[in-house]
């Protein structure tokens, strides 16, 4: 087995957008993607700078506490909460789980199965909805999956307050595991 290496991904949402929008970048290719006005429900396309749909997240219940993923190659992919006062998320599908969990402050990992394979970090300050998450991963991880849990996360906790500035101090709650401070992508 080769030496792993991380790969870096920042999802930039749209600040002054009508609907939800982003900029996303990895070292391979660009994508986009946007939320579905006027829905009920939560629809958030992914795709590649040439249009072509990557996945397309679909919320399953008001709550915003369970989602479908929709890949493009068939295969679908459940993410729910498993905790909510410790904001601990699972996601299976394709034979695979993940779990995400929310740290103190505005951290998250990425579990597949037993192994952490990503970190994702959000900004403190937003200008209008500007969110913007940096991830990193290791370089054998699904990279829609990984943007779909972060995409997940915005489109979940989106409060459509759209304030010129804020200051997000994230999660002051319990958390079910600390953020490991030694973990590098392997």
């Amino acid at each position: 087995m080769g030496v792993l290496e991380v790969v870096n991904i920042t999802i930039q949402e749209r600040a002054f957008a009508f609907r939800s929008e982003y900029d996303i970048s990895t070292p391979d290719r660009n994508y986009y993607a946007r939320k579905k006005l006027f829905s009920i429900r939560a629809k958030v396309e992914l795709m590649t700078g040439e249009d072509r749909v990557v996945a397309t997240i679909r919320s399953l219940s008001f709550f915003r506490s369970r989602y479908d993923f929709e890949l493009s190659d068939g295969n679908v992919y459940r993410f729910r909460c498993e905790k909510f006062w410790k904001g601990v998320y699972a996601c299976e599908g394709n034979e695979e789980r993940y779990h995400l969990y929310q740290h103190k402050g505005l951290r998250y990992s990425i579990f597949q199965d037993d192994r952490q394979i990503a970190a994702i970090t959000k900004n403190r300050l937003v200008v209008g909805k500007g969110n913007r998450y940096e991830i990193q991963l290791n370089d054998d991880a699904n990279v829609a999956i990984v943007i779909c849990l972060a995409l997940t996360i915005n489109t979940s906790q989106d409060d459509d307050d759209h304030s010129t500035v804020t200051i997000d101090f994230g999660n002051i709650g319990p958390e079910d595991r600390k953020f490991d401070e030694s973990w590098e992508p392997s």
